[in-house]
């Protein structure tokens, strides 16, 4: 069986995408599964961040050459598709690639949207290529959380669609809270402002970590506001137990993890948080601002975790779990119970496995690929992500204007 999935990769691109892609990839490639990725780069290929972590695990990578028009996109992934002789294709979140399975489709190659956020690029995508009545591209629809398969069955009752978390792997050792060793508090994730409020944690880590010096606060990622993080730790006089560490690779966040005893999530909303997953994999106690998506599948306060509405809360949770070890063993092996037995990298596996089996086997036709193709509008959400190729005359006339002002 070969499956062709669809990714974005760049420079520093640590997310819980491509965490997941490189977690089960590998994984599919040991169950007899042939396993290959397309890729937008937004970096040059040695530069890029996923791309040479699957290559080496011996998964097939190959980035979409230029130019970045839509409509030549799609072309190339058609071609792709079919010189492949794909079985399953799973453009994921990219977005020419969810136009190219419009084709795909039409062949009767299973095509799989996975829908990973609570966002407006989600919601864009269920609008353009998913809802009831638009261009259903898709055959089948997996969501990470159940707030995002409840609200894909809103938009389209006919949908096949299926829950699957990421999922995370669970380490046979646990986190531990030993007398006397420091307490750490830990945040892994993107490095940005908006969703993850990354400028909330740094500011409470700062606040926290002058009311109680024997913890140590970490930040670990990167991302576009890594200086709004080292603006504020200046702001703050540099505190000694506040430390941010930038960019983290998927094969040293578990020992990390192992070291710590704390997990701070803030975000404004989630699909189901991988990080937090591959934390309470570990036994570290999450503490994580409630929010709709995601965090409620996981986070049962005072079970698997501490609920808070926001940062002000956080020294109070932090106090009241170092000094209550108790309370603390008894959340942190309710935790990995929980990934263990319903959000482990192995259940994903498993369900993957299992659903391409249930749509691979069927009779294909050949893709036809339209010497012109019909693309409907682009969304307006998606101006970066969907560009257009202007009419010849546009671009003969931007040429000239070039030359003449030259």
């Amino acid at each position: 069986m070969k499956v062709v999935f669809c990714a974005y990769d760049g420079k520093n691109i640590i997310n819980g995408i491509n965490t997941w892609l490189i977690r089960l990839l590998p994984d599919l490639l040991k169950n007899n599964i042939e396993v290959s990725v397309i890729f937008i780069a937004w970096a040059a290929e040695g530069d890029c961040t996923t791309i040479p972590q699957l290559r080496a695990k011996g998964i097939k990578c190959t980035i979409i050459p230029t130019p970045h028009y839509t409509g030549k996109q799609v072309n190339w992934i058609l071609k792709y598709l079919k010189a492949e002789n794909a079985d399953v294709f799973v453009p994921g979140n990219m977005v020419p690639a969810l136009h190219a399975a419009k084709w795909a489709k039409e062949a009767d190659l299973p095509t799989i949207a996975v829908l990973h956020n609570d966002d407006a690029e989600y919601a864009a995508i269920i609008d353009q290529f998913v809802a009831e009545g638009n261009h259903t591209n898709v055959s089948v629809v997996v969501t990470v959380s159940e707030a995002l398969y409840k609200n894909v069955k809103q938009r389209n009752q006919h949908i096949k669609l299926y829950k699957i978390p990421c999922g995370a792997p669970v380490p046979k050792q646990k986190a531990l809270l030993k007398p006397g060793e420091t307490f750490n508090v830990v945040y892994i994730g993107r490095i940005v402002k908006d969703q993850k409020r990354i400028d909330d944690i740094t500011t409470s880590f700062c606040r926290c970590a002058q009311k109680l010096p024997d913890v140590a606060f970490y930040i670990y990622g990167s991302g576009p506001d890594t200086f709004l993080v080292n603006s504020i730790i200046n702001a703050y006089n540099n505190p000694e137990n506040v430390f941010f560490k930038g960019s983290i690779l998927p094969d040293d966040v578990q020992r990390v993890l192992l070291s710590s005893h704390v997990f701070v999530l803030m975000s404004d909303y989630e699909g189901i948080p991988v990080a937090l997953m591959e934390a309470m994999g570990c036994g570290v106690v999450p503490v994580c601002k409630s929010i709709n998506s995601g965090v409620p599948e996981l986070v049962h306060d005072g079970i698997t975790g501490l609920l808070t509405n926001g940062p002000e809360g956080l020294l109070s949770k932090i106090e009241y779990l170092k000094h209550n070890a108790g309370k603390w063993e008894e959340i942190s092996l309710n935790c990995q119970k929980l990934i263990n037995d319903q959000f482990s990298s192995d259940k994903n596996l498993a369900s993957w496995i299992k659903l391409f089996n249930d749509l691979a086997g069927r009779q294909k036709k050949t893709i036809a690929i339209p010497s012109r193709l019909n693309l409907p509008p682009a969304h307006p959400y998606f101006a970066g992500l969907d560009r257009r190729e202007p009419p010849m005359l546009v671009k003969a006339y931007k040429k000239l204007k070039r030359i003449l002002h030259n």
